[in-house]
């Protein structure tokens, strides 16, 4: 399939983070956060995806087939990664309105990454997600073969985590490479890193 992938637009933001929630509502740590995956919660994750695409420390770009946005994904990089102490401050307010009861397993999840987070320069992968009609048609590897193209090129590390193990065949497959794994809310999560090739 010809898969088109181009710089997220501003006016698409509202289109890619639905496309988002409803991916990875159903994800190990997201359903052992949100309890659910009903209509409410995805609104919730929604409004969660918006802000990371919102972001201009974020790199965000989309994956279309004959014009229709059927994946994304979005990077940053690593003196961007990770909310500071100020940030997180100021960013509260915002999260309890977001989020209400959810919040604090969803902090526990942001500290519990950010625990792992590369400690070296690299660029940091996430969130990938495809459109679940077009889940399994080559979307989520012509983005990974795209992002590990631009990491090739400027010759950079990549460092991702993931929930799901069948993500990780799928990484292993770009040469990334598990370094360490953790449980959250009972699940296991993957750290994984690509290095640079030289």
């Amino acid at each position: 399939m010809n898969v088109e992938i181009s710089k997220l637009n501003k006016p698409e933001i509202g289109e890619v983070s639905e496309l988002l929630a409803k991916s990875m509502c159903t994800n190990p740590n997201h359903l052992a956060m949100f309890r659910s995956s009903n209509r409410s919660v995805v609104k919730k994750q929604q409004r969660m995806f918006e802000m990371v695409l919102k972001n201009p420390d974020n790199k965000c770009f989309t994956a279309r087939l004959d014009g229709a946005i059927v994946g994304v994904m979005c990077y940053s990089s690593s003196e961007k990664c990770q909310m500071n102490p100020l940030q997180m401050l100021v960013s509260f307010p915002r999260f309890i309105g977001i989020f209400g009861k959810y919040l604090f397993p969803v902090l526990k999840w942001r500290m519990k990454w950010a625990k792992h987070d590369c400690q070296t320069k690299h660029i940091h992968f996430g969130p990938l997600a495809v459109h679940s009609d077009f889940q399994g048609k080559g979307i989520g590897k012509a983005l990974l073969t795209n992002f590990c193209e631009f990491l090739d090129i400027t010759n950079q590390t990549a460092y991702l985590e993931t929930d799901k193990e069948e993500n990780v065949a799928l990484y292993e497959k770009f040469d990334f490479k598990t370094v360490e794994t953790d449980t959250l809310f009972g699940n296991t999560n993957w750290f994984m890193l690509r290095k640079n090739k030289h």
